[in-house]
């Protein structure tokens, strides 16, 4: 047998076992390096990371949370993800502190395990994988919460003001039939 059929078989014998370790999960995030959260000094919001596991089998996952200024908010750091979930949601407490200067950038680090099921007497190698996102700590008008929190009030009191003056201008017509009745 030649060099190169020997290369040729050992890699299509590689190719072969190394397909039982694909796994086909993911994690969806809201935010991303061109798109950080923006929150002010003083400020905290819980951000929520999607788990997905296209994967024909049930995975469990843990978590770890790298980051001065971000925890984990859910009661424990173990995931069950059946097969076919999307939509598994992970909460991440982000609290900026008060002396923080805008400008500043932290970034959050979160880091899923793959815990091994420990069925059969198989070895099963396990997966990790990570995601991150950029917090950008900013001015008050220009953070998230402040676009969330501040337009609201102002837009229900202009539908406020609306519906006063509808509903002046149908009792002044209604008067005014009466009127001419």
């Amino acid at each position: 047998m030649t060099k190169k059929k020997r290369v040729l078989i050992l890699s299509a014998f590689i190719l072969v076992l190394s397909i039982s370790l694909i796994t086909a999960a993911g994690i969806a995030r809201p935010y991303w390096d061109d798109n950080p959260l923006k929150l002010a000094p003083g400020e905290s919001k819980i951000v929520q990371l999607t788990l997905q596991n296209t994967d024909p089998e049930d995975m469990s996952l843990a978590a770890t949370i790298e980051s001065e200024i971000a925890t984990l908010k859910d009661k424990s750091n173990e995931y069950s993800v059946p097969s076919g979930e999307i939509n598994k949601k992970v909460n991440i407490d982000v609290e900026v502190p008060e002396d923080a200067k805008v400008g500043t950038i932290y970034k959050v680090v979160a880091s899923f395990k793959q815990i091994a099921s420990g069925e059969g007497g198989m070895i099963r190698m396990t997966g990790a994988f990570t995601s991150n996102f950029p917090v950008e700590v900013v001015g008050e008008q220009e953070s998230e919460l402040y676009t969330l929190s501040e337009k609201k009030p102002i837009e229900l009191w202009v539908w406020a003001l609306i519906i006063i003056l509808v509903a002046g201008i149908a009792m002044a017509v209604i008067k005014k039939k009466q009127k001419k009745k």
